[in-house]
């Protein structure tokens, strides 16, 4: 009899039970980067209007930027959640660098750029389960964790390779006239605008440069798209045979070098990228024969 008025006690608490509410968001913060994610962590705080104690079973909870899902949000445990009481809910969020490299440059516009959170979470009190809706904004500084990506992903050296040189005619008693094919390549989901390049040509990296040249016109780049950049330059045929050595003879080829920089504008952010690159070039192409 005293267990069937426990039970019955518990069915009335059950249905007097009232739904926990969703209040908001609070203590959002970017807490850096693991591996290809980027790492929030965030409370959502719910209000239990019950007398007893209720318990938070699970949550789930989607990240979108533009209403495009970029990451996730988890509860690693379950909470109680205290009688008539406000309760502040922990939340890891992993939002998905892969997912949100093509936002970058609207990334990069603004201190705060707003994240749309949508999810529910479960709660269980005695009897019943209650399913609550979590929706809001939150808005997180992104921009410097963006410009690293941006600048990582430009600091690879094989964004810019030779990819071709060639005597453009015959020398000439004092210089020889070379075109040069630099690909530059874009690994990043949109476009951007090559506005500087500054190119040094060696044969020894020891002495001086034998030749330079610099961009005259910025070139638009297309998203995940690549350009051959001709480069027509003349050397002094003095500085080409200043620098050779008996290795040329021997292997009967010569390591053309290229190092400088370019200077890429993403939404008018300008972000500095390395060149270094090398080509094995035939003696007869370098003397023009």
């Amino acid at each position: 009899m005293k267990n069937l008025v426990i039970v019955i006690m518990m069915v009335v608490l059950a249905a007097c039970g009232k739904k926990p509410q969703f209040i908001g968001v609070e203590n959002v913060t970017v807490k850096g980067l693991k591996d290809t994610l980027m790492i929030i962590d965030l409370d959502y705080v719910i209000y239990n209007p019950n007398n007893l104690k209720t318990q938070l079973k699970e949550s789930g909870m989607m990240i979108l930027f533009q209403d495009t899902l970029v990451g996730r949000g988890f509860l690693d445990h379950q909470i109680a959640l205290s009688p008539q009481d406000t309760v502040n809910v922990p939340v890891r969020c992993e939002v998905s660098l892969k997912q949100l490299s093509r936002f970058y440059p609207k990334l990069l516009e603004s201190d705060s750029s707003a994240f749309g959170l949508e999810g529910e979470t479960s709660v269980r009190f005695l009897l019943n389960s209650f399913e609550i809706d979590v929706t809001d904004n939150i808005y997180l500084n992104t921009r410097k964790i963006i410009s690293e990506e941006i600048k990582k992903n430009l600091g690879d050296t094989s964004n810019f390779k030779i990819e071709a040189i060639t005597v453009e005619s015959l020398p000439y008693l004092n210089k020889t006239k070379f075109k040069i094919e630099v690909q530059m390549r874009n690994n990043l989901p949109f476009d951007y605008q090559l506005d500087q390049l500054n190119l040094e040509f060696y044969l020894d990296p020891q002495k001086e440069a034998i030749t330079k040249w610099n961009l005259e016109e910025p070139i638009s780049q297309q998203a995940l798209g690549v350009a051959n950049i001709p480069v027509a330059v003349s050397i002094n045929n003095f500085s080409l045979f200043q620098q050779a050595n008996l290795r040329w003879l021997t292997n009967m080829k010569a390591d053309f070098l290229v190092v400088g920089d370019a200077e890429i504008l993403i939404e008018g952010y300008p972000f500095k990228v390395p060149i270094n690159d090398s080509m094995s070039v035939d003696i007869k192409t370098l003397s023009g024969l």
